[in-house]
C-alpha cells in the first residue's frame, strides 16, 4: 500500500527538511525502475511537484552517486537555457538540493503515462513514435556535429566493462565464462569471451564509431521517460542521463528500441524462462518467453521505428554521413540490454516487488540472456548498412521448449 507523509511525519527515504522547505502536505513514493533513486510525488505550496532524491551509496554502479545525480537537473537547466523550442518538451526544474548524504531535485509532476504503453494500439503507437521524434530530430539531434571520436571505446562497451563485476557477482557462470550456450534457439558466446573478441576486432569497432554526434536531448530515452496525457501527441520528457557535451544519438534511439522489443514486455511480468543442462553433444540451452499477450505487437514496433528513424530528414542525413548507424543501433541494443541487467542488481536496497513481478536475479538473467542474443546478431549483421536482426526469439512457439522437456525456471 502507497504510504503517504502528512507535513512533519517521515516518509521513508524523502529528508523531512526538505519536505519543510517545500512546504509540503503531502508526499508519495512513486514507483521505483532500475535506479537506485526514489521519486516521489509532492504536494505542496507551489502546487504537485515530482521530486527525485538519491542518498549516498544508494547504489553500487559506477556513476551511481551524488555528483553524477547532479547532472541530471544541469542537462535540463541547459536546455531550458539554450534550446528554447525544445525546452517545451522537457520537464523544468524548480529546485536542486544537495546536503550530506543525500541529493534532490524537484520538477513540476507530469500527470501521464508513457506515451506508448501495451494497451496502445499500433496505429497510434506508430503516429505517437513518429510524430515525438520527428519533433526531437529537427528541434534537438538535428544541432550535430561530426565526431572526433577517434579510436575511442564505444560508449556502452566501456560502460559494459566497469559494470562487469556486478554481473559476475550475481548470474550463473556460465553467462559469463565457457563454453557457448543457445538462447531462444541462437548460438551464443558467455559475455567474457564475447567483450574480449569485440574489445580485440577493430574492424567492427571502427565500423560502429559515430561520425555524427548531437545536442544532449536526454541521453537514456525509453519509452517511461517520454510521458503523455491520454490520447495527446503531446509529451515531456523525463529523468535524462546527465549529459554534459554532444553524444551519440543513436544512445537514445537504442534506448527507445530496448522498450519496445525487451524492457517494457518482461518488466512488469516478466518472463518464463528455462534451462537444460549441456549433456553429451547437446549444449546448455536456455529459452525465454514473453507472458504477456499484451505486449506481443511491441515486437513487430522494432523493424517499423527503425525504419521511420531513416526516414526522417535527420535520418536521412544520418544515413549520409553515418551508413553504419543501423549496425551501430543493433550493437547499442544489444549492450543496454545487458546494461540493463547490471541495473536492477545495483541497488543496495532493492525496492519491494509487487505480487508477480519478477526478482531482480531473474529479471538480470533474462536481460542478459536476450542482450547475449542481441549482441551476436549484431556482430553477425555488421558486414553491411542495413539494420542486423533484433529478433529476441520471446514469442518463439514453445513447442521446442517441451521437446526437449526442460524444467521452468522461476
Amino acid at each position: 500500500m502507497t504510504s503517504i507523509g502528512e507535513l512533519g511525519d517521515s516518509v521513508e527515504g524523502f529528508p523531512a527538511g526538505l519536505a519543510q522547505q517545500l512546504q509540503a502536505t503531502a508526499v508519495r513514493p512513486l514507483p521505483r525502475g532500475t535506479s537506485p533513486a526514489q521519486v516521489f510525488r509532492v504536494s505542496s505550496a507551489n502546487g504537485e511537484l515530482a521530486v527525485k532524491v538519491l542518498h549516498q551509496g544508494a547504489g553500487i554502479a559506477p556513476g551511481q552517486g551524488l555528483e553524477r545525480f547532479l547532472q541530471e537537473p544541469a542537462q535540463l537547466q541547459r536546455i531550458a537555457k539554450e534550446v528554447p523550442a525544445l525546452a517545451r518538451f522537457v520537464v523544468a526544474v524548480v529546485g536542486v538540493w544537495q546536503q550530506m548524504g543525500w541529493a534532490a531535485y524537484a520538477m513540476p509532476y507530469v500527470d501521464g503515462s508513457a506515451a506508448v504503453t501495451p494497451t496502445t494500439s499500433c496505429s497510434e503507437a506508430r503516429d505517437r513514435l513518429r510524430d515525438a521524434f520527428a519533433t526531437l530530430t529537427e528541434l534537438g539531434y538535428a544541432r550535430s556535429r561530426a565526431s572526433a571520436g577517434g579510436t575511442v571505446q564505444p560508449h556502452d562497451l566501456a560502460e559494459l566493462r566497469r559494470r562487469l563485476w556486478i554481473l559476475q557477482r550475481h548470474l550463473p557462470e556460465e553467462l559469463l565464462d565457457g563454453r557457448p550456450l543457445k538462447v531462444n534457439g541462437r548460438w551464443v558466446r558467455p559475455l567474457g569471451p564475447l567483450m574480449q573478441a569485440l574489445e580485440s576486432d577493430t574492424t567492427v569497432l571502427t565500423r560502429i564509431r559515430p561520425r555524427l554526434v548531437s545536442y544532449p536531448v536526454h541521453g537514456e530515452l525509453d519509452l517511461t521517460n517520454m510521458l503523455s496525457p491520454s490520447r495527446s501527441k503531446s509529451f515531456t520528457l523525463i529523468d535524462p542521463r546527465g549529459t554534459r557535451g554532444y553524444c551519440d544519438p543513436v544512445e537514445d534511439f537504442a534506448h527507445a528500441l530496448l522498450s519496445l522489443t525487451v524492457v517494457d514486455r518482461v518488466t512488469a511480468r516478466g518472463a518464463r524462462l528455462w534451462r537444460t543442462a549441456p549433456r553429451g553433444r547437446r549444449p546448455l540451452l536456455y529459452e525465454v518467453r514473453s507472458v504477456d499477450p499484451d505486449r506481443a505487437p511491441y515486437a513487430r514496433l522494432g523493424p517499423w521505428f527503425v525504419d521511420m528513424l531513416g526516414a526522417l530528414p535527420f535520418g536521412a542525413e544520418l544515413t549520409r554521413v553515418d551508413p553504419y548507424w543501423r549496425v551501430r543501433l543493433a550493437f547499442t541494443h544489444g549492450c543496454q540490454a545487458l546494461l540493463e541487467a547490471s541495473a536492477v542488481l545495483s541497488a543496495r536496497r532493492p525496492p519491494v516487488r509487487l505480487a508477480g513481478a519478477p526478482s531482480p536475479q531473474k529479471l538480470a538473467t533474462i536481460f542478459c540472456l536476450l542482450g547475449l542474443r542481441l549482441l551476436e546478431q549484431a556482430i553477425a549483421g555488421s558486414t553491411t548498412t542495413d539494420l542486423p536482426d533484433i529478433t529476441t526469439g520471446l514469442d518463439d512457439d514453445t513447442r521446442a521448449i517441451w521437446r526437449w522437456g526442460i524444467g521452468r525456471l522461476d
